[in-house]
Order: C-alpha cells, then sequence, then structure tokens
C-alpha cells in the first residue's frame, strides 16, 4: 500500500477533532472564569420572624413585610433574622432590649434574641450585617411601639425602638439597600427615650468668720452633667461648660469684692444681714422625646430686704444638640408669635389676679421665634423673671401651653 494514500484523510480527522473542540463551551475544558456579581438582581434580603404574645412564632418574613402585629396590643417577645446572602458573604447580628433584662448578648444568624414563656416584651433593636461584603449594603429596619405607631427607619447598628418609657415592641420591618442606596423612609426619628444626664453640683465657695461663728458667704453651681457617649454629649458638654465658665468668673469677683469689704471694712461688717448668696439650682422638667429641657434658678442674695431670683431655660433635641426656641416648637408663623402669645397672657392676666399688674406691652415687644422656654409633661411653659414685665411682688409670670393646643403647637414628637 502506498504509504502516501491514507495522509490526507489522517490531517482531515485531525482538524476536524480540533474544529469540534473548539465548538465546545470553555467550562468543559476548564473551569469556569469567576463572574461579577450583578447588584440589580442579585440584592440581598433579610428574613426574620417575631414571636409574639399569644400567637407564638409568626411565619417567615423577608424584604421589608411587616413582621407582628398592629392595631392589637399585643408585644414582640423574641426574634430570629437570617440573611439571603445571593453569593456574598454576608450574616447579621443583632441585640434586643428586653423588659426587666435591658440589651441581651448580640445574636447571630438565625439565633434567638428575646424570651419565651417568660411574658417579657421587646422595647428596641439594633441590627448590623456582618461579613467581608457587609460594607457593600446598608440594613434598615423600623419598629411598632405601643402608644407611638410606626417610628422612622433606624440604620447599621443603631437603636430603634424604645427605652424608660416602658413601651412594647408590636412589629417590624427590615430591609437591605445598596451602600449609601437611599433609605425606605424618614430616618429622623427611629428611637425615642430619655437622655442620659443628671443634675450635678460642680462648685462651691464658702467663707466662715471665725470670730462670729458663722457662715457670711455661700456660692453653690448646679448643672447637667451627660452621660451618652455620643457627638451631641460633646455638644451639649460645651454649651454648659461655657455657662459654668461665665458664672465661675462673676462669682469669684463677687467673693473677692465681698471678702476684701468684710474684711477690711467695719461698717459693712457690721451692718451685714444674714449671709450673701449666689445659689444655681437646676432642674430637669422634661426629658423624653429626644428633647431635654433643663432649668438653672439663680439667687442671690447682696444685703437688703430680700435677695433676688432668676430662671433661665434651654432645650435641645438630643439627636443633634441644637437648641430649640419658640419658633420651633409653634405650629404658627413667626410674624404671629408675638401677637397670639400676648393674646394668651391677656388671658392670664383676666383669669389670674396674681397677674393683674403684667405689662402687656413689654411682654409683646420681648416675645419672638427666638425666645426661650421649657417643656414639661403638660406643656410648654413660657415665662419672665420678677421685674421683666411685672412688680416685683407678683413673682415670676408664667404661661402654660398644653400640649392640646394645637392652634398653637406642633406635636412635639414630631420635632425630632
Amino acid at each position: 500500500m502506498n504509504p502516501r494514500s491514507n495522509h490526507k484523510p489522517r490531517k482531515t480527522m485531525v482538524l476536524a477533532v480540533l474544529l469540534t473542540l473548539l465548538a465546545l463551551p470553555p467550562g468543559v475544558l476548564a473551569a469556569a472564569a469567576p463572574t461579577a456579581v450583578d447588584t440589580q438582581t442579585l440584592m440581598p434580603t433579610c428574613n426574620y420572624r417575631t414571636h409574639v404574645q399569644n400567637v407564638g412564632w409568626q411565619d417567615w418574613k423577608s424584604a421589608g413585610a411587616t413582621s407582628g402585629t398592629s392595631g392589637l396590643g399585643l408585644r414582640l417577645e423574641a426574634i430570629e433574622i437570617t440573611v439571603n446572602d445571593q453569593g456574598y458573604d454576608l450574616g447579621v447580628n443583632y441585640q434586643t432590649h428586653v423588659q426587666n433584662v435591658g440589651w441581651q448578648d448580640p445574636k447571630v444568624d438565625g439565633e434567638t434574641s428575646g424570651t419565651s414563656g417568660q411574658s417579657l416584651r421587646l422595647e428596641a433593636i439594633r441590627i448590623n450585617l456582618t461579613g467581608s461584603s457587609a460594607n457593600l449594603f446598608d440594613i434598615y429596619y423600623r419598629v411598632h411601639a405601643q402608644n407611638l405607631g410606626w417610628l422612622d427607619w433606624a440604620q447599621n447598628g443603631n437603636s430603634a425602638g424604645t427605652a424608660g418609657l416602658s413601651y412594647r415592641l408590636e412589629a417590624i420591618e427590615i430591609v437591605i439597600v445598596n451602600k449609601g442606596g437611599a433609605a425606605p423612609g424618614a430616618t429622623s426619628r427611629p428611637f425615642v427615650g430619655p437622655y442620659n444626664l443628671l443634675i450635678g453640683q460642680t462648685q462651691e465657695q464658702n467663707y466662715y468668720d471665725i470670730d462670729t461663728l458663722r457662715w457670711v458667704y455661700a456660692s453653690r453651681y448646679q448643672r447637667p452633667l451627660f452621660y451618652d457617649n455620643t457627638p451631641v454629649k460633646n455638644q451639649l458638654d460645651s454649651f454648659y461648660d461655657n455657662l459654668e465658665a461665665s458664672w465661675v468668673q462673676a462669682n469669684n469677683a463677687d467673693y473677692m469684692s465681698f471678702v476684701n469689704a468684710y474684711t477690711t471694712d467695719p461698717a459693712f461688717r457690721a451692718n451685714l444681714i444674714g449671709k450673701y448668696e449666689n445659689i444655681v439650682t437646676a432642674a430637669i422638667p422634661y426629658n423624653n422625646n429626644n428633647i431635654i429641657s433643663i432649668t438653672q434658678e439663680q439667687y442671690s442674695y447682696a444685703g437688703g430686704a430680700h435677695g433676688n431670683t432668676v430662671l433661665s431655660a434651654h432645650s435641645f433635641g438630643t439627636k443633634t444638640g441644637d437648641e430649640l426656641m419658640l419658633g420651633d416648637i409653634m405650629v404658627i408663623p413667626d410674624n404671629q408669635i408675638s401677637p397670639k402669645l400676648t393674646l394668651e397672657f391677656q388671658n392670664l392676666k383676666n383669669s389670674d389676679p396674681r397677674y393683674s399688674d403684667i405689662d402687656l406691652t413689654t411682654i409683646a415687644a420681648s416675645l419672638n421665634a427666638n425666645s426661650r422656654f421649657y417643656l414639661t409633661d403638660a406643656g410648654v411653659c413660657i415665662f419672665f423673671n420678677p421685674y421683666e414685665v411685672a412688680p416685683g411682688a407678683v413673682g415670676r409670670v408664667e404661661l402654660l401651653i398644653p400640649y392640646s393646643r394645637t392652634d398653637l403647637l406642633v406635636d412635639i414628637k414630631t420635632l425630632i
């Protein structure tokens, strides 16, 4: 046989095999190359279910659906959360604030947070994404709270719910969005509760006369002390640090003047009645709905028939640290604040004999959108110190506007 007679067919066969191999999908010959995750179509979602009073564990919900109840007055008692990660490296941890317990330790990836069979309500929750892909997404969640309804959306570990109010959580919704993406709704008020502060005395200065064995000068200063570990704390601290520094400077000057007169002027010493005093007493008349009102009453006595008392007040939004002024809480236009509130003082003057001598013209000139006030549980208090708008014998002039006066006041719960 001619050895060349089969050569061409062999080449044809090799060529056919090569063409066949080239036509095969790449994955047959080698492992498929990794593909980029399509963030538009493969969006992670949260799955969650809640344990509800008198109901038990509800079915799983996801992607912002409501878990729990609304309008039935039933408390959430526990929650479990997982992530449908869509191929991302994602997990979730979460922490609940439980009645009589406080903040529990964080739970992860489907573990139960809360209690079962103990009739204890959930009051607040924090949720965080975990894993190497967590920086690609934000997790938002909002809760339905007793007496408040749906609060705004919290995100990425911030608290949602209430504290110190004994309000139960009744429902929750959770969504995941791309990092920096639009929130599913309003975000200004996800959590309601008292701010962590107390009143403390920070200054004291006294003078004791060893010859007469009596105190002849006393000064003390009280102010709020803030304990929440937030940037707002620094802002509030700075505000009251400045007030205290001003008081200290003035008090030191008064003290040195008193000591000099008392030790060098026999007539001054002989005529001294009682003791000189400069006492600042602080109080917290309102601490709720992310708003605090703080008053400081300064009593001064520098001889004479009686001393003098002056009240100052400041109110702050604890989410921002900004001071709230009268225009912030009035529903009426700024240019109507003076005439509308002067009319309220007129009604007060007509109805309360103690205020028959108040000067409405001075009141009208003093009230504006930048006037200060303080909140109480009953309403908004607008005040004038003795001698400001009436003879000193009248004392402090105070007008309390109940929160029910929606013709004048905004809903305090919507402020922050």
